[in-house]
Protein backbone atom coordinates (compact mmCIF):
# COMPACT_ATOMS: atom_id res chain seq x y z
CA UNK A 1 0.00 0.00 0.00
CA UNK A 2 1.13 3.72 -0.87
CA UNK A 3 0.59 6.06 1.66
CA UNK A 4 -0.68 9.31 0.64
CA UNK A 5 -1.60 12.68 2.85
CA UNK A 6 -4.43 15.16 1.61
CA UNK A 7 -5.13 18.34 3.35
CA UNK A 8 -8.05 20.22 2.84
CA UNK A 9 -8.28 23.68 3.86
CA UNK A 10 -11.73 26.03 3.62
CA UNK A 11 -13.97 28.49 5.40
CA UNK A 12 -16.76 26.64 7.88
CA UNK A 13 -19.61 26.24 5.99
CA UNK A 14 -17.25 25.48 2.76
CA UNK A 15 -18.82 21.80 2.71
CA UNK A 16 -14.91 20.54 3.78
CA UNK A 17 -16.41 17.60 6.21
CA UNK A 18 -19.20 17.14 3.68
CA UNK A 19 -16.97 16.51 0.91
CA UNK A 20 -14.52 13.73 2.99
CA UNK A 21 -17.43 12.19 4.09
CA UNK A 22 -19.00 11.77 1.03
CA UNK A 23 -15.83 10.57 -0.24
CA UNK A 24 -15.55 8.14 2.18
CA UNK A 25 -19.12 6.87 2.79
CA UNK A 26 -20.67 8.07 -0.71
CA UNK A 27 -23.67 10.00 1.87
CA UNK A 28 -24.16 13.02 1.95
CA UNK A 29 -24.94 14.11 4.87
CA UNK A 30 -24.84 18.52 5.15
CA UNK A 31 -24.74 19.89 8.81
CA UNK A 32 -21.50 19.61 11.05
CA UNK A 33 -20.04 20.78 13.76
CA UNK A 34 -16.43 21.08 13.77
CA UNK A 35 -14.51 22.78 16.13
CA UNK A 36 -11.27 20.73 16.04
CA UNK A 37 -9.46 18.79 12.85
CA UNK A 38 -10.42 15.39 11.91
CA UNK A 39 -8.46 13.21 10.15
CA UNK A 40 -10.08 10.21 8.23
CA UNK A 41 -8.91 7.60 6.96
CA UNK A 42 -9.55 5.05 4.46
CA UNK A 43 -7.92 2.34 1.38
CA UNK A 44 -9.10 3.12 -2.44
CA UNK A 45 -7.54 1.42 -5.25
CA UNK A 46 -6.24 4.49 -8.09
CA UNK A 47 -5.79 2.86 -11.11
CA UNK A 48 -4.58 -0.63 -10.17
CA UNK A 49 -2.73 0.82 -7.06
CA UNK A 50 -4.02 0.35 -3.72
CA UNK A 51 -3.53 3.74 -1.42
CA UNK A 52 -3.58 3.94 2.15
CA UNK A 53 -5.39 7.40 2.30
CA UNK A 54 -5.70 10.06 4.76
CA UNK A 55 -7.31 13.21 4.81
CA UNK A 56 -6.71 15.98 7.57
CA UNK A 57 -9.75 18.09 7.46
CA UNK A 58 -8.83 21.65 9.13
CA UNK A 59 -11.08 24.29 10.62
CA UNK A 60 -10.90 27.49 9.49
CA UNK A 61 -12.91 30.72 10.77
CA UNK A 62 -11.88 33.27 8.08
CA UNK A 63 -13.15 33.85 4.29
CA UNK A 64 -11.66 30.67 2.58
CA UNK A 65 -11.44 32.28 -1.01
CA UNK A 66 -10.09 35.31 0.10
CA UNK A 67 -7.16 33.23 2.16
CA UNK A 68 -6.32 30.56 -0.30
CA UNK A 69 -3.14 33.06 -1.85
CA UNK A 70 -2.03 33.28 1.74
CA UNK A 71 -2.53 29.78 2.73
CA UNK A 72 -0.67 28.75 -0.44
CA UNK A 73 2.41 30.58 -0.24
CA UNK A 74 2.66 29.85 3.28
CA UNK A 75 2.32 25.85 2.46
CA UNK A 76 5.12 26.54 -0.41
CA UNK A 77 7.33 28.25 2.42
CA UNK A 78 7.00 25.08 4.79
CA UNK A 79 7.58 22.87 2.01
CA UNK A 80 10.31 24.86 0.78
CA UNK A 81 11.40 23.88 -2.97
CA UNK A 82 9.06 21.14 -3.01
CA UNK A 83 6.21 21.10 -5.54
CA UNK A 84 3.24 19.48 -4.02
CA UNK A 85 -0.26 19.00 -6.20
CA UNK A 86 -3.17 21.31 -5.37
CA UNK A 87 -6.18 21.43 -6.55
CA UNK A 88 -8.37 24.48 -5.60
CA UNK A 89 -12.42 23.25 -5.26
CA UNK A 90 -15.43 25.09 -5.26
CA UNK A 91 -18.10 23.74 -3.57
CA UNK A 92 -21.43 24.35 -3.40
CA UNK A 93 -22.28 24.96 -7.60
CA UNK A 94 -25.93 23.79 -7.37
CA UNK A 95 -26.40 26.93 -5.32
CA UNK A 96 -26.34 29.87 -8.21
CA UNK A 97 -28.67 32.43 -5.37
CA UNK A 98 -26.11 33.56 -2.62
CA UNK A 99 -22.92 32.49 -4.76
CA UNK A 100 -19.57 34.10 -3.28
CA UNK A 101 -17.24 33.34 -5.60
CA UNK A 102 -17.72 32.82 -9.45
CA UNK A 103 -16.05 30.70 -11.95
CA UNK A 104 -14.13 33.02 -13.13
CA UNK A 105 -12.69 34.20 -10.44
CA UNK A 106 -12.14 30.51 -9.38
CA UNK A 107 -10.45 29.80 -12.60
CA UNK A 108 -8.14 32.74 -12.64
CA UNK A 109 -7.19 32.30 -8.50
CA UNK A 110 -6.30 28.63 -9.60
CA UNK A 111 -4.04 29.69 -12.89
CA UNK A 112 -2.77 32.33 -11.08
CA UNK A 113 -1.43 29.53 -8.14
CA UNK A 114 -0.79 27.31 -11.10
CA UNK A 115 -3.10 24.82 -9.36
CA UNK A 116 -6.34 22.43 -10.94
CA UNK A 117 -9.77 23.96 -10.39
CA UNK A 118 -12.46 21.93 -9.95
CA UNK A 119 -16.04 23.08 -9.55
CA UNK A 120 -18.83 20.78 -7.80
CA UNK A 121 -21.84 19.90 -5.25
CA UNK A 122 -20.83 17.47 -2.85
CA UNK A 123 -24.54 17.24 -2.28
CA UNK A 124 -25.78 16.33 -5.66
CA UNK A 125 -22.85 14.28 -7.14
CA UNK A 126 -20.60 11.79 -5.40
CA UNK A 127 -18.82 11.06 -8.69
CA UNK A 128 -17.25 14.91 -8.97
CA UNK A 129 -16.35 14.32 -5.50
CA UNK A 130 -14.70 11.04 -6.13
CA UNK A 131 -12.63 12.61 -9.29
CA UNK A 132 -11.09 15.58 -7.78
CA UNK A 133 -9.93 13.45 -4.85
CA UNK A 134 -8.90 10.80 -6.94
CA UNK A 135 -6.89 13.89 -9.61
CA UNK A 136 -5.50 14.78 -5.95
CA UNK A 137 -4.46 11.19 -5.34
CA UNK A 138 -2.94 10.85 -8.54
CA UNK A 139 -0.98 14.06 -8.69
CA UNK A 140 0.20 12.68 -5.58
CA UNK A 141 1.73 9.45 -6.78
CA UNK A 142 2.90 10.89 -9.67
CA UNK A 143 5.33 13.28 -7.90
CA UNK A 144 6.12 10.51 -5.11
CA UNK A 145 7.24 8.16 -8.55
CA UNK A 146 11.04 9.06 -9.57
CA UNK A 147 11.55 10.73 -12.69
CA UNK A 148 13.72 8.41 -15.36
CA UNK A 149 17.20 9.05 -15.36
CA UNK A 150 17.40 10.89 -18.90
CA UNK A 151 21.09 9.47 -19.17
CA UNK A 152 20.26 5.83 -18.33
CA UNK A 153 16.80 6.09 -20.66
CA UNK A 154 18.98 7.59 -23.71
CA UNK A 155 21.97 4.48 -23.65
CA UNK A 156 18.47 2.19 -23.04
CA UNK A 157 17.98 3.90 -26.15
CA UNK A 158 21.18 4.05 -28.06
CA UNK A 159 21.64 0.44 -27.57
CA UNK A 160 18.38 -0.73 -29.09
CA UNK A 161 18.80 1.75 -32.31
CA UNK A 162 22.34 -0.18 -32.40
CA UNK A 163 20.61 -3.47 -32.35
CA UNK A 164 18.61 -2.91 -34.91
CA UNK A 165 21.02 -1.34 -36.87
CA UNK A 166 23.75 -4.34 -36.72
CA UNK A 167 20.75 -6.91 -37.42
CA UNK A 168 19.60 -4.99 -40.23
CA UNK A 169 23.36 -4.89 -41.90
CA UNK A 170 24.03 -8.85 -41.20
CA UNK A 171 20.57 -9.54 -42.92
CA UNK A 172 20.51 -11.04 -46.37
CA UNK A 173 17.99 -9.15 -48.66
Amino acid sequence: MVPVKLLILGAQNTGKTALCVRFITKRFIGEYDHKTEVTYRCSRTVDQETVDLEILDLPCKRSSFLEIPRLKTLIDKTKQSLVFPTVLVANKADLEVGRKVTTEEGQRLAKDLGCGFRELSVAEAVLSVEAVIFQLIRLTLDQQRPLPDRRSYMLTVRHALTRKLTRSKTMQW
